[in-house]
This record gives C-alpha cells, structure tokens and sequence, in this order.
C-alpha cells in the first residue's frame, strides 16, 4: 500500500581472501537506495533488510549463514536496527527449509515528495565448494515498494581483473549451485549488472561464482615468478598446479568451458616446461599425470 518508491539501488561487494579462511572470500557491500515518497501524505514505517537467504532456502548445505554486523544510515546519519524473526517470503525457487528468517528491522520515515536514501553495509561470506565459492545478492525484496525500481547497478569488484577464467558467468551451473544471473559484464577488475525499471523477481537475484581469490592470486604470481625467471622449475609446476585447481570441481571431473580449456592448455605448457628443467622430479611428474 506505500506510495514510497525505490527510484535508485547501488550495490556494491568488495571481494577479497577471507582472513580467517584462505580458501574462502569475503565481500564488503555496500547498499545505497534512493527512495521517494510519490503520495502526499509522510509515511513512517519499520523498513527491513533480509540477514539471510530470504527465502526460506539453505546455502545449498543445509546451513543458512547469516550478516552478522550490520549499519544502515537514513540520509547520512546512523539508525538502531534490530533482529527480528519473521515468516520466509515463498516464491517459486523457495524450497521452505526454515520457516522463520532474520531480519534487521529500522525506522524510517518518508515525507511527500522528497528524497530519502538510505545506505547499508555490512560483510557476507561466501559458500560453496573450493576452489569455486558463490556470492548472493537479493534484489526480490525491492517489489515490495511502489512500482518498479527505477535503475538498479550491482557491481562486484574483484582484487585483480576479471576474466572468463576467475569468474563464471557463463555455465556456472556445472559448479553446482545454479547458473549464474544473466547480464553480468565484466570489465577491468569488476563484474557489473545494470536494469532499468525493474519490477525484480526470483530470476533478477544476483548470484555469481569466482574461482578462490587466494588461488588466482597464485596464478598471477607465478605466472610473474616464471616471467621474471624462466629457468625456475619449480614456479612452472606451481603454476601448472595452479591452473588445475582452477579448472577441477570438488568431485574430480573439469570444467569445459573454452576459458577451462585454454587453462588445460595452459597447465599443460606449464607442466612440461617444468619437467624439462627437472625431469628427474617425481612429484611433478605425478602431479602433472
């Protein structure tokens, strides 16, 4: 019934190495909304922010992994939020694994015809399995406000510049969470999506899966280290490893992507020029069979 209407949402996830995980990542997010009230009467009212999948659906594992600090500020200034426990909104992707979920629940007030943003934060963890890991970010909620989104730009910024090979936007699904949400482009070092007048559903959710930070950062770096030193065996076989650990799936079987295939290649070279430096080196012909 709210005439306030979302005329701006800007997410952005700052993906890094999980301090407390070297195979996991972080992201620190940064939500910022534009709302205006459209009606002629101020509206004030408990706005929520969903702490976990909204849904009511697990991280694909049976757990439901939650934000645990977050800060909201209405026009610039700091407001209380509160946990609160609510029933899950169901949709058609909702598997109803747990009937209540976690909200953070502040005051905000909306007077006609004027602006109000709102901007929240907070840092999530990713899931998955290593050496692929998943990020989230919900944009269904946003139907509840008046008409539709008037932009929407979600960008997620990565460390290093993004390739086919360190984010899979294309056939993500082999990874076993799902295919990953339409209309990403990557460019330089950020993967970005963009609608206009958007009445968002299930399908505009964005999901996105990454090959390990940590991992990556070693293909860079021994790609440098043999560069510097083409005559170092030993960074050969790091980086041939390296490679093939970005293209193996918990379960053993490879990606076949065309990005995949060329790191098989590229695994490949790598491994042989490492042999022919140390060929008497069992563990690298055994990691390179």
């Amino acid at each position: 019934q709210t005439q306030v209407r979302m005329v701006a949402e800007t997410v952005t996830l700052d993906v890094s190495v999980d301090p407390a995980n070297k195979q996991s990542a972080i992201a620190r997010t940064n939500a910022s909304f534009t709302m205006r009230n459209l009606g002629s009467a101020e509206e004030t009212m408990q706005a929520r922010f969903p702490l976990t999948f909204f849904n009511g659906n697990s991280d694909g594992f049976g757990r439901f992994p939650e934000i645990a600090q977050i800060t909201v500020k209405v026009n610039g200034k700091v407001v209380s939020t509160r946990r609160e426990m609510q029933p899950f909104l169901a949709n058609a992707a909702s598997f109803n694994e747990m009937e209540q979920i976690p909200w953070a629940v502040f005051d905000v007030t909306f007077p006609p015809g004027q602006d109000v943003s709102i901007d929240v934060s907070y840092t999530v963890q990713a899931f998955g399995y290593y050496p692929f890991l998943v990020f989230k970010y919900i944009l269904e909620t946003g139907a509840g406000w008046n008409g539709t989104i008037g932009s929407v730009d979600v960008v997620v910024r990565f460390p290093y510049e993004v390739s086919e090979k360190n984010v899979l936007l294309q056939g993500g699904e082999n990874a076993g969470y799902g295919a990953p949400t339409a209309g990403g482009v990557g460019s330089g070092n950020e993967v970005r999506w963009h609608f206009e007048d958007l009445e968002p559903t299930y399908e505009n959710n964005i999901m996105v899966t990454i090959v390990a930070p940590s991992l990556w950062q070693t293909v860079l770096n021994e790609t440098a280290n043999v560069r510097k030193n083409p005559n170092d065996g030993e960074a050969w076989g790091r980086l041939g490893k390296a490679y093939k650990e970005a293209i193996r799936f918990p379960k053993g079987y490879l990606r076949d992507d065309p990005a995949a295939l060329e790191m098989i290649a590229l695994s490949r070279d790598a491994y042989e020029k490492c042999l022919a430096l140390l060929p008497n080196d069992p563990l690298w012909h055994y990691g390179y069979a």
